[in-house]
């Protein structure tokens, strides 16, 4: 008997709950739960992509400035333009451009070819002055410095894009007309993996 009352006071004290959460769910809208398309899908897929490669990017930006700043950065070149805008591929950690404290290290290498520096080609230094650098509205960067030396008398003019580590340098020799462009991405000396020849024409 008492076991019955028990219950019957425990559902009468529960019924009115039950009644206000019904009410209630019952007042809202239902929600309603669609599957995407398989378009959708692949849109969402992109997306994603996308924000991660801007991310990626971003960050790569944000690196080359800070080596840019701090003079100890590496242009590794992929392709270079010779000075009729000939485009001849490279490769990367052998062709370069390398501003590492008060010295210039620009490098030329290509495969079965011989040259100086054992490489296939040229490895000249010099020392770097009247350094400038300028930021357009749209974030693009222009880096311009003068290199001197035996072997290496030359402006040099860096581009870097906007929100990337991509960039391009042009070599203006001061004894003639044969400009060079490096075309590639911009790195701190840290993470270029270069490969310099100590082979050095002075």
């Amino acid at each position: 008997m008492k076991q019955l009352l028990f219950l019957l006071l425990v559902a009468a004290l529960t019924l009115p709950v039950f009644e206000s959460t019904a009410q209630t769910l019952g007042n809202q809208t239902p929600v309603r739960v669609q599957e995407l398309t398989k378009k959708q899908i692949r849109q969402v897929k992109k997306d994603l992509r996308k924000k991660a490669r801007e991310a990626a990017d971003q960050k790569a930006s944000e690196s080359a400035i800070e080596a840019l700043k701090g003079r100890n950065w590496v242009l590794m070149a992929n392709t270079l333009y010779g000075p009729r805008g000939a485009a001849i591929p490279v490769s990367d950690n052998t062709n370069f451009i390398q501003f590492k404290g008060n010295t210039v290290y620009v490098q030329l290498a290509f495969n079965g070819i011989a040259g100086p520096n054992g490489l296939g080609g040229i490895t000249v230094q010099g020392t770097p002055s009247q350094i400038t650098s300028n930021t357009d509205k749209h974030g693009n960067i222009t880096y311009s410095f003068y290199v001197n030396g035996t072997a290496l008398t030359a402006q040099i003019v860096l581009n870097i894009s906007a929100g990337s580590n991509y960039a391009n340098a042009t070599v203006y020799p001061m004894m003639n007309s044969n400009n060079l462009t490096f075309t590639g991405i911009l790195v701190p000396t840290s993470e270029s993996g270069i490969f310099r020849s100590g082979f050095i024409s002075y």
